[in-house]
C-alpha cells in the first residue's frame, strides 16, 4: 500500500534529503514550504494554510520538519521563532487532530534546556504535541536531533555551524568561535536521520509517545575548537553565546537504530 507524506519545511536542508530518501517505491510524497512561489508555497502559521495542504494531498502521514533554526536569530527576533516554530506546528497538529494523521515531529536537541527562545519554542511544540497525542489518540513520535551537517547545507555565522565552517575555509573566512571553543557537539550526517525517520515511518506505532534524543554518538564527537583547528581556520574568539550548553551528545536509544556515518570517514570535510 502506497503511503501518502506530506513534508512541512519541504524545501529545507533535511527537506529535500527527505523526499530524495522517500521518493521511492511505497510512498506518495509531497511538501509544502512557504518560501516557494507555487500552489506549494504555503504559510502554516496563516490561518487555513494547514488546512489547505491537508484538503489538497490528504497525507496518511505528516513529517514536519518546518520551523526556525538559529538560536542566536531567535534571541534577536523572539517573535519571529515563536510563529515560524510553534504557531506553525500547532495549526500543522489541529491539522492532525480534524483528519487523525500520524506526525513524526523533528524537534531538537536545545529543547532540552529552554535557555533560549529557540530551545523555549521547540519544547512548547513538544508539549503541544504530546497533549495532542494524550487527548485527540493521534499517533505522534518526536525526535531531538544535536547537529545535523551534509551535503545542501546552507550555513551562515548564525545557524548550521558546521556547513559555515566549511564555506569559511572554502572562501578563506575568518571565522568567530564563542566562548572558549570547547562546546561538545555530536555530529550526526543527514542520511542518518533521514535513515532514522524512514525506519520510524515503517513501523511507527512502535515510536509513538516517547522522545527519541538522537545525534551522531560518542564516537562523532568533536568539539568547536577541534574543528577549527581541523579545517586551519582563521579565527578569533568572541563572548560566549547566551544558553550555548557546553555539552550536546544524542543518548541514541532509539531501538534498532544507530548512526553508521563517522564524520571523519563521511568526504564531507575533504
Amino acid at each position: 500500500m502506497v503511503k501518502k507524506v506530506l513534508i512541512t519545511g519541504g524545501a529545507g536542508f533535511v527537506g529535500q534529503h527527505t523526499f530524495e530518501r522517500l521518493g521511492g517505491p511505497g510512498y506518495a510524497i509531497s511538501g509544502v514550504d512557504k518560501v516557494w512561489h507555487d500552489e506549494w508555497g504555503i504559510d502554516l502559521a496563516e490561518e487555513g494554510g494547514a488546512e489547505r495542504a491537508f484538503d489538497f494531498f490528504k497525507p496518511d502521514i505528516v513529517i514536519h520538519l518546518a520551523a526556525t533554526c538559529s538560536t542566536p536569530a531567535s534571541i534577536e527576533r523572539p517573535m519571529e521563532t515563536f510563529r515560524d516554530t510553534v504557531l506553525t506546528a500547532v495549526n500543522v497538529l489541529e491539522a492532525c487532530r480534524v483528519d487523525q494523521t500520524p506526525i513524526l515531529i523533528t524537534s531538537s536537541v536545545k529543547a532540552r534546556d529552554g535557555m533560549t527562545p529557540y530551545g523555549a519554542a521547540k519544547r512548547m511544540v513538544e508539549i503541544w504535541a504530546q497533549e495532542y497525542a494524550d487527548a485527540y489518540d493521534i499517533p505522534v513520535i518526536i525526535n531531538r536531533p544535536g547537529t545535523i551537517y551534509g551535503p545542501g547545507q546552507e550555513g551562515s555565522a548564525e545557524s548550521g555551524w558546521i556547513a559555515w565552517f566549511l564555506k569559511a575555509k572554502e572562501e578563506g573566512i575568518r571565522v568567530t568561535v564563542n566562548g572558549d571553543g570547547k562546546q561538545i557537539r555530536d555530529l550526526l550526517h543527514v542520511d542518518d536521520y533521514v535513515d532514522l525517520m524512514a525506519y520510524q515511518l515503517n513501523d511507527f506505532d512502535r515510536f509513538t509517545g516517547d522522545i527519541w534524543d538522537v545525534g551522531g554518538g560518542v564516537d562523532n564527537t568533536t568539539t568547536v575548537e577541534k574543528m577549527v583547528e581541523y579545517l586551519g581556520l582563521a579565527h578569533d574568539h568572541g563572548p560566549p553565546r547566551h544558553g550555548d550548553s557546553p555539552v550536546y551528545i544524542g543518548e541514541n536509544r532509539v531501538p534498532g537504530w544507530q548512526p553508521r556515518i563517522r564524520w571523519k570517514e563521511s568526504g564531507f570535510f575533504g
